[in-house]
């Protein structure tokens, strides 16, 4: 998930701020990560914001996942999407994890979009690693790791400098 560097998923607008800037042009050190992301997903879980965000942005046939997307919802669309990608509407974080893990396979569930949802994921101990893509700005909005009262222990194990943006993995847990 691309962070600021005050820990935010956008400015308080909603909208991206730049996050995602390094992902749209990338530089071969993070045109090397997109392409291990997108090797590894078996299954992409999103929340209904970030779907909604996609298909307002003129949809999602141009993304480069072409696994299965799950979409955490209680709310889904009420036409068909006539659409490339496979999207599963889902109600609930624990059974939209379910969903993603079987429908991955031996692939990653990879979290695309949805501060909420990660942090629910990630309070109810449905997340192995954390992938942040930390972006040099300070935008103010939401941000990931609020509401962790009894905190969050990460362990590093990979750190790519890249031109506008760090790329981190931890393992949750200690």
């Amino acid at each position: 998930m691309a962070v600021s560097l005050d820990g935010c998923t956008s400015a308080p607008d909603g909208t991206d701020g730049g996050l995602h800037d390094w992902y749209f042009d990338p530089s071969p050190s993070s045109r090397a990560i997109i392409d291990e992301l997108v090797e590894e997903a078996g299954a992409l879980l999103i929340g209904r914001g970030a779907f909604g965000s996609g298909e307002d942005a003129g949809g999602w046939d141009d993304t480069p996942y072409r696994v299965p997307h799950i979409v955490v919802t209680h709310r889904p669309p009420a036409r068909p999407l006539g659409r490339t990608i496979d999207f599963r509407f889902v109600e609930g974080v624990p059974e939209a994890v379910a969903a993603a893990v079987a429908a991955a396979g031996d692939g990653v569930v990879a979290l695309g979009g949805g501060a909420d949802v990660a942090r629910q994921c990630l309070a109810a101990g449905l997340v192995d690693e954390v992938q942040l893509h930390v972006v040099p700005v300070v935008l103010g909005g939401p941000r990931l790791f609020d509401g962790f009262p009894g905190g969050l222990r990460l362990t590093p194990t990979r750190v790519v400098d890249a031109p506008n943006v760090t790329h981190l993995r931890y393992r949750v847990g200690g």
